[in-house]
């Protein structure tokens, strides 16, 4: 599976690196046997398409994983 392949060809050399570092960092997890979310790929494609920051991506990130926590510690 290509992650971000729609990008590939983007006008915006911008949009073309964020795809190819988001999908760089995701093939690193896959590598090391991870798979990452649906939440997580749901994420990078609004980085990548610049409708959120990389602060405002990482306080989604780490908000989603303190819920899914906390729901897991309440079972």
């Amino acid at each position: 599976m290509a992650l971000f392949r729609e990008y590939k060809n983007h006008q915006d050399p911008f949009v073309r690196e964020r795809a190819s570092n988001w999908a760089v960092a995701i093939g690193l997890q896959r590598v090391d046997g991870l798979n990452v979310s649906d939440f997580l790929i749901q994420v990078a494609r609004q980085k990548i398409e610049g409708k959120i920051t990389m602060n405002e991506a990482q306080t989604l990130i780490n908000e989603h994983c303190a819920q899914i926590n906390s729901n897991r510690s309440s079972l």
